[in-house]
């Protein structure tokens, strides 16, 4: 029973699974924003904010179900390439021609010169080997570790990402236009110079940018406009535009008119006013309100066109009642004004730095080395005896077959015959 895991966990249908179920995560990882607060999925994806969480979709990279599968996929790869590399390097071996099959054509022709032709292949980068009745020849005996070194890049990348995954530094960051936030031991700050959305014909949402600067020692040394999948990249981090919301000015009153509290709140956030115990709750803000066939409010875009504040007011937490409010439009309770002036956009901002980006890079130098290897220095051999001529190799026989009929072709050129 033990044999058997063993053998299915190298095997290649196990790889197969595992490279679905790791796309799949990393296709999730990239539609849903990454690093944003509890609230931003439990607003956003109503009815899965909390599979959302659970599954750790919000942190796909770092979730320990991520790290599980390319821990399983390493093994799988790195048992896959231990138990081929035996075979592998015992053909590399001079003594070592695989046996002609059956189908294989014959291209042996009287009117050849074999002796004329094993120096052309000489010519050509082959080692050929004199026997009893003929010669035989090889040619890039190396390329057979095409798959493996390929293998030790994937190998070199998951490891890679793996340790990125378990040593980076990352984070999350909400801005408003103007804010900034400091990297003390990277020494600058990073600066929001504004943040805007680009929308479609139709209204809807295309992308959303930012405008950071870099400020070291007092002065700007970088500026960037990022969007998703353009990210600043400054002293080894990479900052990443992965979320927005809006943000809110609530003021309460009294009957007089002067201001007891002034704050802002981003949707699905509450504000507690002590001296009556009040609760103010902004279920949430719609730029372009509308109430949906469930009676649900809705935004229909994220522009500006009709904006209204969905609010509940609890008093000792009991519910008050709710409201829908236009901007500064006051909601009365008891002797206190309560309203929600003005909203803006905020940004989110994923900032990472990975500690595995260099075993990545290497990763990819050795995987291309091995495609090379595995498509364009495969092994070739020939087998020439007495009345036969075998071309062999796995990989392009009929190209392969066709090359040496050409130099078998030049050999009748050499000897001035037509």
């Amino acid at each position: 029973m033990i044999k058997k895991i063993g053998k299915f966990m190298i095997g290649f249908r196990f790889a197969i699974i595992l490279f679905i179920v790791i796309a799949i995560y990393s296709i999730i990882g990239t539609v849903i924003p990454q690093g944003a607060t509890k609230e931003f999925y439990l607003h956003n994806y109503e009815n899965f904010g909390n599979i959302i969480l659970l599954l750790e979709f919000n942190k796909v990279y770092s979730s320990f179900i991520y790290r599980a599968l390319l821990f399983l996929f390493l093994v799988n790869i790195t048992g896959c390439t231990i138990k081929l590399l035996p075979s592998q390097l015992a053909r590399m071996k001079e003594d070592y021609f695989p046996a002609p099959s059956k189908n294989i054509e014959n291209i042996w022709d009287e009117k050849y010169d074999t002796e004329e032709f094993r120096k052309v292949l000489e010519k050509k980068g082959f080692k050929t080997y004199k026997g009893e009745n003929g010669f035989r020849a090889a040619k890039n005996r190396i390329g057979v570790l095409g798959s493996s070194v390929t293998h030790l890049g994937i190998i070199i990348i998951i490891l890679g990402s793996f340790l990125g995954n378990m040593f980076a530094y990352e984070g999350f960051v909400n801005l408003l236009p103007g804010e900034s936030t400091t990297f003390v031991k990277q020494g600058f700050t990073l600066r929001l110079d504004d943040f805007y959305l680009g929308f479609r014909e139709d209204g809807s949402t295309e992308q959303y940018y930012s405008e950071l600067k870099i400020i070291e020692e007092g002065k700007e040394v970088e500026s960037k406009k990022i969007w998703v999948n353009n990210p600043l990249k400054y002293k080894g981090i990479n900052f990443y535009q992965s979320s927005y919301g809006w943000i809110s000015d609530l003021t309460i009153k009294d009957k007089e008119g002067n201001i007891l509290e002034e704050t802002r709140l981003k949707n699905s956030q509450h504000y507690f006013y002590q001296p009556k115990h009040l609760t103010v709750y902004l279920y949430g803000y719609y730029p372009d309100f509308a109430i949906d066939h469930s009676g649900q409010p809705v935004t229909i875009t994220e522009q500006k066109n009709h904006p209204h504040y969905a609010v509940v007011l609890y008093e000792y937490g009991n519910y008050v009642d709710s409201f829908i409010t236009a901007p500064g439009e006051p909601i009365y309770y008891e002797d206190l004004e309560i309203s929600f002036d003005d909203s803006r956009l905020y940004t989110g901002l994923t900032y990472r730095r990975d500690f595995g980006y260099y075993f990545v890079l290497i990763g990819c130098l050795v995987m291309v080395m091995g495609l090379f290897l595995s498509f364009y220095f495969y092994p070739r051999f020939v087998i020439v005896e007495e009345g036969t001529i075998l071309p062999i190799t796995k990989q392009n026989i009929w190209g392969y077959t066709m090359q040496l009929k050409n130099l078998l072709s030049s050999t009748l050129s050499n000897r001035g015959e037509v």
